[in-house]
């Protein structure tokens, strides 16, 4: 309904406004969800706690706030709305870390082998190396590998490919995201992936490249795989595989990444020795400590290279 101000009192303009505002507000907020992660819910539980946007800035917002960016016309207009990236909620000094106590990682995906990285840092991350007391500092955590994903219509994930060869599991708690999933070998450029380039947005990409990818021409090796996900489906992304996800309506996830030793483990560490070498050298000594086979596994291949 569109109202023209001339014709009509302030005071009537400010209510008509407010109860649009509030009719907005309840349809968007009010779909089904799984578990008890729904917007509605999460809004009630922590309004005033500050969500991040991204893990290379530190932008955040409150709760409450994103709420009604997302239902006034900035957030209801944009091409690509800002969503929630979040991979600190679980963090111990997080007020959101309780949340962690409400889900379990599914239990047909094998054992993250991240998990075994120790807690101290080591001057270097060297297979070939036995001797495990070259300690140089304490602390450190691991990358980046959970997270909460809250997003309205048209928000998404631009195309990509997930950090240090992980895999990745996805599950909607509420909403419906659209997928795209390309084998690895695909051309990058041919699908968006331009080197140099910013990141094309997930609701753009569509427009533009998905009638090219999905025609008669595109090469059958690289035929991508579709997926709608709804609540309760979880989505499992393998290592290597580029792909987007734009949200078909307001949606609230949560995402895993992990190492698997199923695959191309031994392309795991080398990008995981180059992009993190403190964490190698932490999750070689857990290795050492409690997956010998996989230190010798990494030693022979890495003999085969030299």
């Amino acid at each position: 309904t569109y109202l023209n101000s001339s014709s009509v009192s302030k005071d009537q303009t400010e209510e008509t406004k407010s109860q649009e505002t509030n009719h907005s507000s309840k349809d968007i907020f009010s779909g089904d969800g799984v578990g008890g992660w729904t917007f509605s819910n999460l809004l009630n539980r922590f309004r005033n706690v500050c969500w991040r946007f991204s893990d290379t800035h530190g932008a955040m917002m409150s709760f409450g706030t994103y709420a009604k960016y997302i239902t006034n016309l900035e957030g209801l207009l944009d091409d690509s709305p800002l969503g929630i990236y979040d991979s600190e909620f679980g963090d111990e000094d997080s007020p959101t870390h309780k949340l962690l106590e409400e889900y379990e990682v599914p239990s047909c995906f094998s054992p993250d082998l991240f998990d075994l990285a120790t807690t101290r840092s080591y001057t270097y991350a060297n297979v070939g190396d036995d001797d495990s007391d070259n300690s140089s500092y304490s602390g450190g955590t691991r990358p980046p590998y959970r997270w909460i994903l809250i997003g309205p219509e048209r928000s998404g994930t631009g195309m990509h490919i997930d950090p240090l060869w992980t895999n990745a599991w996805v599950t909607v708690l509420q909403g419906k995201k659209r997928w795209m999933l390309f084998p690895p070998g695909v051309s990058l450029e041919d699908i968006g992936m331009i080197e140099g380039k910013p990141q094309i947005n997930s609701a753009t990409w569509f427009k533009h490249y998905y009638d090219k990818v999905v025609s008669d021409e595109w090469p059958e090796e690289w035929r991508p795989v579709e997926v709608l996900q709804s609540p309760g489906e979880t989505v499992f992304v393998p290592n290597g595989w580029p792909h987007l996800v734009l949200n078909l309506e307001l949606t609230v996830a949560v995402t895993h990444n992990y190492a698997s030793e199923f695959g191309p483990f031994e392309r795991m560490w080398e990008e995981v020795s180059i992009d993190e070498p403190d964490f190698a050298a932490r999750w070689l000594e857990g290795m050492k400590n409690h997956r010998p086979d996989l230190v010798k596994r990494l030693r022979q291949w890495s003999s085969g290279n030299k």
